[in-house]
């Protein structure tokens, strides 16, 4: 069994800044100095969104403060379940709730740090490595290949352990705040991490090559 990869269009995803103008697409001008966390992912049992929830409950009840964006489908003001979660845990100033979006590299790169809650059924998550591509650190849950993605630039915890999910999101808060240097070294590993091992170019060299292999031991 050969296992390859999945591939990034990076000329799509790629860090670079984004003007204050921009930000107040998804961000009130108040909210530009805090720590933006984030999370790209339909409403879903599998990506446990109540998890996070109460993870940044924690992180609030530790004085910490911050803002949440919410990214996918069914993550808007309609959806009544989601409302109600964020009301029991009191974090209605918290959490933006953003809906589809089509301008999803430049949420990526406005995250401080991008989060996946999920407790099952992920595979590959195209969203760790496209946030890790835009220079954006990742805590993610240890489902699927979260971990190998994410590998030494970023925080992989227990699915559905909110308690460890918000000491990661401390930890990576933490740095962010007390070792720029630390951070901007770890925002510019996780973006290299992906040129070197997840481009479009690799996977389609990866698959030619297992071909190739395939038509050489037929002969």
């Amino acid at each position: 069994m050969v296992v390859i990869p999945n591939g990034y269009d990076l000329s799509d995803f790629y860090p670079y800044v984004l003007d204050d103008k921009r930000c107040r697409a998804f961000l009130e001008a108040d909210e530009l100095h805090l720590p933006i966390l984030g999370m790209v992912g339909r409403f879903n049992a599998q990506k446990d969104h109540k998890n996070l929830l109460r993870a940044l409950a924690e992180l609030k009840s530790r004085g910490v403060d911050f803002r949440c964006l919410l990214v996918g489908a069914d993550l808007n003001a309609g959806n009544e379940i989601l409302a109600e979660w964020i009301d029991e845990l009191g974090l209605q100033n918290k959490i933006e709730l953003l809906g589809l979006r089509s301008d999803i590299p430049a949420i990526m790169n406005r995250l401080d740090l991008h989060i996946l809650s999920s407790s099952f059924g992920e595979a590959f998550p195209n969203v760790i490595a496209e946030a890790m591509a835009c220079g954006t650190p990742c805590v993610g849950t240890d489902v699927g290949d979260t971990a190998m993605i994410i590998g030494e630039w970023g925080w992989v915890v227990p699915p559905r352990d909110s308690l460890r999910l918000a000491d990661a999101i401390h930890a990576a808060i933490q740095e962010r705040e007390l070792s720029p240097s630390l951070w901007a070294q770890r925002r510019r590993s996780s973006a290299e991490h992906i040129r070197m091992h997840f481009t479009i170019d690799k996977m389609v060299t990866a698959f030619d090559n297992v071909w190739s292999g395939c038509m050489e031991a037929r002969k």
